[in-house]
């Protein structure tokens, strides 16, 4: 814990990234339920209207290196703070937009608003915490982007069965308008909370900053295992809504409903955190995580009934945040000199790898449907898994082991 900064002051600061972090988890499945309302309105195919959901990923990936770079420089949380007011804004525009075009634009801003929020909040943690408390902190950071995919996936669905897709984009606004609010109010209160953690003089050039990280043989791992990730897992996620429409005719509110089993599942895994960290060292956490993803995409796209549908979501899910919780806590060391330069790599390798999964995916998922695409990401994750057992381990770092 950093000198000078309360272990009240933490808390409550962690809380309100936390507030941040539902408004990003939602936000960023807000508008999964709702493609197939969107190729009605806007009279474009489900794989053309997916679009808005490759720009989000966009404009997330392509600001994160830029922002990690500038919570280096200028303090995390005052950049946070600001990220919160942008996306408030970026989330209005998108609830205006008269066309897919000026949406997707809208979820362009949306994305690049909300880039540095969740990574940078993260990499606060990681100056903030020893590293062998941060699983359990990030795990409680994750449960506000875990509740926010929840509620974002089910009001997605019922505002858009029963009023105006757009109402949720507001919704989510609001939430981002009282976490940067609130963030003001005790950067306020605790002026160190709000302070850049790296001394001028020892400040890395961002450039050689990232060449350092990459460098490092266990860096390039972690970054690949987040690629493979995003391009596999996440993007697939993007066409469950549409799976679920076509193959058992569902109305949104059921769909966004069965959207938020995986974010269920993520849940299961951080409430019991604290009971698989003693068991499991973190290269068996990958590797179980992998496989869980892989039994339960296979689920859902050979699902014979609705009733496989919670469960298989479930696995996914499960097995998803293991992957994910497991990877960021790896990410908080891959750049300790420049700790949100190095977390921002990994959180626009995350993005850019689901929006390449999502366009690849477009190209046949109007012919094929989504089932293929699943059982695709299922034999890539699989194979991930038993890459990473063989090879993972030898280059992990003993400080980490």
């Amino acid at each position: 814990m950093n000198a000078g900064v309360s272990a009240r002051g933490i808390d409550r600061t962690i809380t309100l990234l936390t507030l941040g972090g539902f408004a990003s988890g939602a936000n960023v499945r807000l508008m999964d339920p709702v493609l197939p309302q969107l190729s009605a309105e806007f009279a474009v195919t489900v794989g053309l209207a997916a679009q808005i959901v490759t720009a989000y990923a966009l404009g997330y990936g392509l600001m994160q290196v830029g922002l990690g770079i500038a919570g280096d420089r200028f303090g995390k949380i005052r950049l946070v703070t600001a990220l919160c007011f942008a996306s408030f804004l970026a989330c209005i525009a998108a609830a205006i937009a008269q066309s897919l075009g000026q949406l997707t634009l809208a979820r362009f801003l949306c994305g690049a608003a909300a880039s540095a929020i969740i990574p940078i909040s993260l990499a606060w943690v990681g100056d903030m915490l020893p590293y062998d408390e941060r699983a359990a902190t990030l795990a409680r950071y994750a449960n506000g982007g875990i509740l926010g995919m929840i509620a974002g996936q089910i009001v997605g669905g019922l505002v858009t069965e029963y009023w105006d897709w757009r109402a949720g984009l507001v919704m989510v606004a609001l939430v981002y308008l009282t976490a940067g609010f609130g963030q003001l109010r005790v950067a306020k209160r605790d002026p160190l909370i709000a302070a850049a953690p790296v001394a001028p003089a020892v400040r890395l050039h961002p450039l050689v900053a990232i060449a350092t990280m990459l460098r490092r043989p266990w860096s390039r791992i972690v970054l690949a295992s987040v690629f493979v990730e995003g391009f596999t897992i996440y993007a697939s996620l993007t066409f469950v809504g549409m799976e679920l429409k076509s193959r058992f005719g569902l109305g949104y509110g059921v769909i966004g409903l069965m959207l938020a089993f995986f974010a269920v599942g993520g849940m299961a895994y951080t409430i019991g955190l604290r009971r698989f960290l003693p068991r499991f060292h973190q290269m068996r956490l990958v590797v179980l995580g992998s496989l869980a993803a892989v039994v339960g995409m296979c689920g859902f796209a050979q699902a014979p009934s609705l009733w496989v549908v919670p469960p298989a979501m479930i696995f996914i899910g499960f097995g998803a945040y293991m992957l994910h919780n497991t990877l960021q806590t790896f990410a908080t060391q891959l750049l300790p000199e420049a700790r949100a330069t190095g977390f921002s790599c990994f959180a626009t390798l995350f993005f850019f790898s689901q929006s390449i999964g999502v366009a690849v995916a477009a190209l046949f998922v109007d012919r094929l449907g989504a089932a293929p695409i699943f059982l695709a990401a299922s034999l890539i994750v699989a194979a991930y898994a038993a890459w990473f057992a063989a090879y993972g381990a030898k280059s992990m770092p003993g400080r980490l082991a």
